[in-house]
């Protein structure tokens, strides 16, 4: 049954893009997502390599400047940087769209706290009508599981929207330190799993509990003072995360360093900023001349000459 939240009129029309590469390694892809005709008419087939046993598949879309940039100093939202791109307005409702179809074929979704301070009414959900019809169809949940990652809990906005919205499915991730805070924050019901220091902490009766756990926000709690994403990433995949989208920069910027991040889709808008303006990663740990990971481009598509849209399988260990 169809959500009552929101939804956005994205016709093909305005949404639909060119396909200008396609990596011959995408005919091995062999992991369907949806069986939709408008996913076919905007984007083209969209499969992934594999899944793991022991984590999610992950990946992440993103918008940038050409200059590699995430947001404006003056206005900081991201979506700016695709809002202000003059030459081709629609190329931004279309890095919308493809946002929304990784939710589609997503479980679970990944945002941090700093965007829900920033944006009050955020939540992770399919605004658009005939995407999250196919969601259904396919025999998912009409929304995928949002997931609040944060190191301590003390940045949670506990009267965000996506604490009152039943709709929309919640977890946290966060470190055993954390559960105190989340503790005498919280307001709605919850349970706690953990804290679990290592993958052999999760046990059946966890996954039990959690699929149990109706109507509240299921807390995981891994690692001491910063969460064990390996450890959280197991959980998840034993509660049945096959396939996780991360909203965040930060966190994604982590994961490619531990290398847990599969696929980048980056989207680019052909303006430039220079300067200081932030960027991917900036608060992160660099990678050196010596050890950085590498992408092969699986695709690329265009909405004008002014707005492309980039698929990169990441490599580690080159």
């Amino acid at each position: 049954m169809a959500t009552s939240l929101e939804k956005m009129p994205l016709p093909i029309e305005q949404v639909g893009l060119q396909k200008v590469y396609e990596s011959e390694t995408l005919k091995d892809f062999e992991v369907n997502t949806l069986d939709s005709q408008k996913v076919k008419d905007v984007y083209g087939e969209l499969k992934f390599e594999k899944l793991y046993d022991d984590r999610p598949y992950t990946f992440t879309s993103l918008v940038t400047s050409l200059d590699g940039r995430i947001a404006f100093t003056d206005n900081p939202e991201g979506p700016v940087i695709s809002r202000e791109n003059r030459c081709d307005p629609d190329g931004a409702m279309s890095d919308w769209w493809l946002l929304n179809l990784l939710r589609t074929v997503s479980d679970g979704v990944m945002l941090g706290a700093g965007t829900m301070n920033a944006e009050a009414n955020y939540t992770c959900h399919i605004f658009d009508q005939e995407l999250e019809d196919a969601r259904i169809e396919k025999g998912l949940n009409p929304v995928p599981w949002n997931i609040i990652t944060s190191i301590d809990g003390t940045d949670i906005p506990f009267d965000h929207r996506m604490f009152n919205e039943e709709e929309v499915p919640l977890m946290i991730s966060t470190s055993k330190t954390g559960i105190d805070v989340i503790e005498k924050n919280i307001k709605n019901p919850y349970i706690i799993i953990g804290p679990l220091s290592t993958k052999e902490d999760v046990t059946d009766e966890m996954i039990t509990k959690m699929k149990e756990a109706k109507d509240k926000v299921i807390v995981i709690a891994t690692g001491d003072k910063l969460p064990d994403s390996k450890v959280a990433f197991y959980l998840l995949k034993k509660f049945g995360i096959d396939k996780l989208l991360v909203e965040t920069p930060s966190y994604m910027h982590y994961l490619v360093g531990e290398q847990l991040m599969d696929e980048l889709f980056f989207n680019y808008s052909c303006l430039y900023i220079g300067g200081k303006a932030l960027t991917i990663g900036e608060f992160g740990k660099e990678f050196t001349s010596v050890e950085h990971p590498h992408t092969r481009m699986l695709s690329i598509h265009a909405h004008s000459d002014h707005f492309f849209y980039f698929r990169h399988k990441l490599i580690y260990n080159k």
